[in-house]
């Protein structure tokens, strides 16, 4: 680990080290101070295990572990998910297997798991995934929907339709219409939902520990125009949810100008909607106090996970409900 020895070269220091633009490490110690920064960037540099979903579509978790151990592939089952698995060692790919080929799992990151479950579809509701491609949370709704109601999955780049029609295809999903469009525009389909997932396009910036490009890749600049798109979608999504109903907003990114801030935001612009607390404590409470600014109170109901502190991408979930 790196000893700071000055205050005034902090910033520099551990953005010439690690290898971040340095406006990165100057928010990080304004919201985690200089120890839990230091602490963040060392979490970056440690690989991953790759962690997968079991489609219950198409067979059970037991069956899936057996094919899997026969190949000598070693699992180890979540603690959150109990169909969802680490994976400690893969002789090949996991990702080249036949069991992959066959849908039988999705390959995806444990805490991209988490919004679809926490949003909890049944087979009577209608729900919208905002942002599909490539269809690694849109085939988990589906699944969670017993492959019934109805599940109108919304993408705006059409270069990115194919892969998830690919997706769907092999997880055998079949209650699910793709909608090419942008998902600030939802109240031109004249409909509602009983539940919307929005995991919003974002920085990035959970993701560095995947893709250590991202330590270099956006600009305060970027930040701020993905924070104003997220906060068109949002608005967009509770206008046409149902009251009553629910919306997951989630990120792949630690940067509260794309998770509480945008949240505050748009639902002090409105009387409709409120967070509410998620059952379970996965991860540590939303900031309700960040960069001098004091927000609503319960953006602690909301939760953010940190590769320091939960062995894991950097992410953010938060449940509301339209009243």
């Amino acid at each position: 680990m790196i000893s700071i020895n000055s205050d005034h070269n902090q910033v520099k220091t551990l953005a010439t080290n690690y290898g971040y633009l340095p406006y990165m490490i100057q928010r990080y110690i304004d919201f985690l101070g200089i120890e839990e920064t230091i602490n963040l960037l060392e979490a970056n540099e440690k690989p991953l295990n790759p962690w997968i979903r079991m489609n219950s579509l198409k067979i059970s978790s037991h069956n899936l572990v057996e094919k899997l151990q026969n190949k000598e592939v070693v699992l180890r089952q979540g603690k959150w998910l109990r169909y969802a698995f680490e994976i400690l060692n893969e002789p090949i790919p996991i990702g080249s297997l036949h069991e992959y080929l066959q849908g039988f799992y999705y390959i995806q990151n444990k805490l991209s798991m988490l919004p679809p479950h926490l949003l909890n579809p049944t087979a009577d509701d209608t729900v919208i995934d905002m942002c599909a491609a490539p269809g690694g949370k849109a085939s988990h709704l589906a699944q969670l929907m017993e492959n019934k109601g109805i599940l109108l999955l919304i993408e705006r780049n059409k270069k990115r339709i194919p892969a998830l029609e690919l997706n769907l295809n092999r997880m055998g999903i079949y209650n699910s219409i793709i909608v090419n469009m942008d998902a600030r525009n939802l109240d031109s389909l004249n409909t509602k939902a009983d539940k919307i997932l929005l995991d919003a396009p974002c920085t990035g910036e959970g993701l560095i520990r995947e893709d250590p490009s991202r330590k270099k890749s956006k600009t305060p600049q970027n930040l701020q125009k993905m924070a104003q798109i997220q906060k068109e979608l949002l608005s967009s999504g509770l206008d046409i949810l149902r009251k009553n109903g629910h919306l997951l907003y989630s990120t792949c990114s630690i940067a509260p100008e794309e998770n509480e801030l945008v949240v505050n935001y748009v639902l002090n612009q409105r009387k409709d909607a409120k967070i509410i607390k998620i059952e379970a404590q996965y991860g540590v409470p939303g900031f309700i106090e960040i960069f001098g600014a004091f927000l609503r109170e319960d953006l602690r109901y909301s939760q953010r996970f940190f590769p320091h502190l939960h062995n894991s991408i950097g992410f953010y979930i938060c449940l509301i409900k339209k009243i």
